[in-house]
């Protein structure tokens, strides 16, 4: 196995191989996106998906024939690790080596990190990137925002006037935003907001409502759709 260097992320042949065939099966894909969200039963779960864009918090790793993307704040919990691939009998996948992980679960699949380092990441200050917007922000808007603000509610501080029918009461579409960056580390969607996201306008897959959303991210990215269920109605 390929030795790994402090501070960096290192992949075994073997995860190479695999990651490989996998872009090789998939081929308009041409990443593959490595991060850490808050999930499973130790505290921290990782994760790994096709991607064909870099984001602009993206850390970027180009090895052997394979092109990863990793999140800034994913990157502070995988710093230093190992990524192999292990076949065991009937148990085959991705395995992290991850020396920031001061206890991992049974199923290997979650972990948790020390107290000190987590208060570290988390205070750290997060920041909102309003991508333009012919409307509300025309040139586009990156701003702080502050603990225990939704995205919502940061963007109403900072001018951004997004709509909110409900007064926040996760009871409309109106605020509804796509999460361009960030989407992964942010906490799941209860099963009321999933509801009414799927009367929203313009749904996508990283679609969130922003009273309901914390951002978890140094950087979150935003994107306003160009219309509300509302406006659609007033115009038809």
């Amino acid at each position: 196995m390929e030795k790994f260097i402090p501070n960096g992320l290192k992949f075994s042949d073997s995860a190479l191989n695999h990651f490989s065939l996998m872009l090789e099966n998939n081929s308009d894909m041409n990443a593959i996106r490595i991060g850490v969200k808050k999930a499973g039963c130790s505290g921290y779960e990782y994760f790994f998906e096709f991607a064909d864009k870099q984001s602009e918090a993206d850390e970027v790793i180009n090895t052997g024939s394979c092109q990863f993307f990793i999140d800034q704040n994913s990157f502070k919990f995988l710093k230093g690790s190992m990524v192999d691939y292990a076949e065991d009998g009937f148990n085959k996948g991705i395995k992290f080596h991850n020396p920031n992980a001061k206890s991992v679960c049974g199923c290997g699949e979650s972990f948790n990190i020390d107290d000190n380092q987590e208060a570290s990441n988390t205070s750290l200050k997060k920041k909102i990137k309003i991508l333009p917007h012919e409307e509300y922000c025309p040139e586009g808007i990156t701003f702080e925002i502050n603990s225990e603000e939704t995205i919502l509610e940061a963007c109403l501080r900072n001018g951004i006037r997004i709509e909110h029918a409900c007064e926040m009461s996760c009871a409309c579409t109106t605020c509804h935003v796509i999460v361009e960056n960030g989407f992964n580390a942010l906490d799941e969607a209860t099963e009321e907001e999933e509801d009414l996201l799927d009367k929203a306008w313009g749904l996508e897959a990283n679609s969130r409502l922003s009273c309901q959303v914390y951002p978890k991210d140094e950087l979150t990215v935003i994107r306003i759709p160009k219309y509300t269920l509302n406006q659609v109605s007033e115009e038809h």
